[in-house]
């Protein structure tokens, strides 16, 4: 039996996003529906739904999840990396117009226990890890094809894994690896256990799925895509699970907020530096010990809230 993903802090992000009647609303990543059910809940009777995904299947599930709000939202497959031009192909050009937009950049239960995505150690399973099925890198052209140096790259960058270089050189040796189960036992071979309680192939596969699926690069894109879409006032809400992304997420939202960066050895400013955020939130929003307890997976979850200045 799948099992059934639970949304992350969706109180939080419902009042993060100041959910009012009406407007238009978007869920950068609905996953399988779970914060796009509250925010149409919310919006209600007239709020309208913009949903984007990479993931068809989870599209699917979305919408059987979705269907008590049928014609208040539209899901479409793709990167929230192109978000301006999805907006552009509405009936009408809603650039400029949305009032609230989420980024959950999690992955759901879902995913990692349904067969096909290759995102579990814990089975065997072809090393895949593509949200969108379309898309031609797999995890497996990366075990396999990735030279030595690039292989330490994302699994020090993106994995923030210090037992990189062995992984590396052990991946070189033992390639090709086709199966989840296989590298993650070479994985085992080579990183000691930790007191976190995490299998040791945590870390390089998540690498893996980033490296795959672009993420980092989509959230950068993401981020400065949603500065044009909100409106005067509209809010972003950002739920990251990794320092990565938070650090992306914090230092987007810190240049942004800005009013000017001349030295201060400089008595008037020059930089013309024009503050387009309003930090909501100056301290990063965790999950209450009740939510970590009933979900554990929400235990690395991290909030940020912005505003867009009018």
């Amino acid at each position: 039996m799948n099992s059934i993903h639970v949304p992350v802090m969706v109180d939080e992000v419902a009042q993060g996003l100041q959910l009012k009647s009406g407007g238009i609303w978007m869920d950068c990543t609905v996953g399988d529906g779970g914060h796009s059910s509250r925010i149409l809940g919310k919006t209600a009777p007239d709020g309208q739904l913009i949903g984007l995904d990479k993931d068809e299947q989870g599209l699917r599930v979305a919408r059987g999840i979705l269907s008590p709000f049928e014609g208040r939202f539209e899901l479409v497959q793709g990167s929230y990396a192109s978000m301006l031009e999805v907006l552009d192909k509405q009936d009408s050009d809603r650039t400029g117009m949305v009032d609230g937009i989420l980024f959950d950049l999690g992955i759901s239960s879902r995913q990692v226990e349904e067969t096909g995505y290759g995102l579990s150690f814990n089975k065997s399973e072809n090393l895949d890890m593509r949200f969108d099925k379309s898309e031609y890198l797999t995890a497996m052209d990366v075990v396999n094809e990735y030279e030595y140096e690039e292989l330490c790259r994302i699994f020090k960058d993106y994995g923030e894994e210090r037992y990189s270089k062995r992984i590396a050189r052990k991946i070189i040796m033992e390639r090709p690896l086709r199966k989840t189960d296989e590298l993650a036992v070479l994985i085992a071979g080579c990183v000691r256990a930790d007191a976190s309680g995490r299998h040791p192939a945590t870390r390089v596969f998540q690498a893996l799925r980033i490296e795959v699926n672009r993420e980092l690069e989509d959230l950068r894109l993401g981020l400065e895509s949603a500065m044009t879409a909100l409106k005067p006032n509209g809010r972003m809400v950002v739920i990251s699970y990794h320092s990565l992304e938070d650090r992306i997420v914090k230092n987007f939202m810190r240049d942004k907020a800005q009013t000017c960066n001349c030295p201060k050895t400089v008595p008037v400013c020059v930089c013309d530096l024009i503050k387009e955020l309003h930090i909501v939130n100056k301290k990063v929003i965790k999950p209450d010990l009740n939510e970590v307890n009933n979900n554990r997976r929400s235990r690395s979850a991290r909030m940020r809230i912005a505003e867009k200045i009018a």
